[in-house]
């Protein structure tokens, strides 16, 4: 062959590398732009994701960026520093060790399950996890990729209407007002935002409020707060029949009241009680995490407010009944 030759089939076996060098690098380019446009769809989605290896507390090699939502950084995972197991609740871990574990023994492509995790702050977080599992053709897991919701507003609307339920089961079957008191506040307590209270009952002939029962006070706030006369800001705040939602300071609304400052409540409500339109008690419930109590909540224990009212009357013509009968066998 001449050296002419030997020349160009060199030049054309370079020119064909050259196109396909050229095709490879746009392909390249545009596997990463199409890398860079879906992380960026995942971020502006409500869901943080994932990419975990299938090791102890499984350390993560990717994470998105929306992680923020619950004070976290990216960097904090991807470096190391934390390991997703490390954010799981203490008392959920174990459960989400052993759920996984079955799933990968039992050959599962992907399975959701829900846990709580704590944010860097220390709140509680309930989150919904789908997880895949990605195996090789030897059934080897090599990486689990995760997909976590934010359902901590879905849980606590459960559980109020859990509260509700078994609050309806339990009057239905009561006929003791103290026994009935014990249970409406500790249904009220059973409420995360809500860690304190009492009920207080008009007495019928003097209109003045009396604390028949409470949790979560001082006995300082007991000794000022037990009782209040009927011409009182306080009584006459109830005696009006709406539901008040205030800061608690703001429900200060006498000189002696100055001792209850110390006790450092935040939300506060006052829901009057009626049977039919007579105010008959009213609930003061407290808070000492949030400064104001959501509508859902709200709506919950005005719910059980209305209640103990039905209860109340229920009562009262069982009493009048019984009464009717003793008059007649007499």
């Amino acid at each position: 062959m001449s050296k002419a030759a030997s020349s160009s089939a060199k030049n054309g076996n370079y020119n064909r590398q050259k196109p396909c060098k050229y095709l490879n690098e746009i392909a390249i380019c545009s596997a990463l732009e199409m890398a860079k446009e879906l992380i960026s769809v995942i971020n502006k989605v409500p869901v943080t994701v994932f990419l975990w290896r299938p090791e102890k507390y499984w350390p993560a090699d990717f994470v998105s960026e929306n992680i923020t939502q619950f004070g976290y950084t990216v960097d904090e995972f991807i470096s190391g520093k934390l390991l997703y197991g490390n954010i799981v609740h203490p008392d959920d871990l174990e459960r989400v060790e052993r759920e996984l574990t079955r799933r990968i023994d039992e050959d599962y492509a992907d399975f959701s399950q829900e846990y709580r995790i704590l944010t860097k702050s220390g709140e509680v977080r309930w989150v919904d996890e789908r997880t895949f599992i990605e195996a090789d053709e030897n059934g080897v897991v090599k990486y689990l990729k995760g997909i976590i919701l934010d359902i901590t507003e879905r849980k606590r609307e459960e559980k109020l209407l859990y509260i509700q339920r078994n609050l309806g089961i339990a009057l239905s079957t009561s006929n003791y007002l103290n026994e009935t008191l014990e249970i409406l506040l500790d249904s009220c307590l059973q409420i995360d935002e809500i860690n304190s209270g009492g009920i207080y009952l008009v007495d019928e002939e003097t209109g003045d409020l009396s604390l028949a029962i409470h949790r979560g006070l001082s006995p300082t706030f007991v000794e000022h707060a037990s009782h209040y006369s009927a011409n009182s800001p306080n009584a006459k705040l109830v005696m009006i029949g709406q539901p008040v939602y205030k800061q608690s300071i703001d429900l200060l609304l006498t000189s002696r009241d100055d001792a209850l400052r110390q006790e450092n409540l935040r939300a506060a409500a006052i829901i009057p009680v009626k049977s039919g339109k007579k105010v008959i008690a009213a609930f003061y419930l407290a808070s000492r995490i949030e400064y104001e109590l959501s509508d859902s909540v709200r709506t919950v224990i005005e719910t059980i407010a209305t209640q103990f009212g039905v209860f109340i009357s229920r009562i009262r013509l069982e009493e009048k009944l019984k009464e009717c009968v003793k008059k007649r066998k007499s």
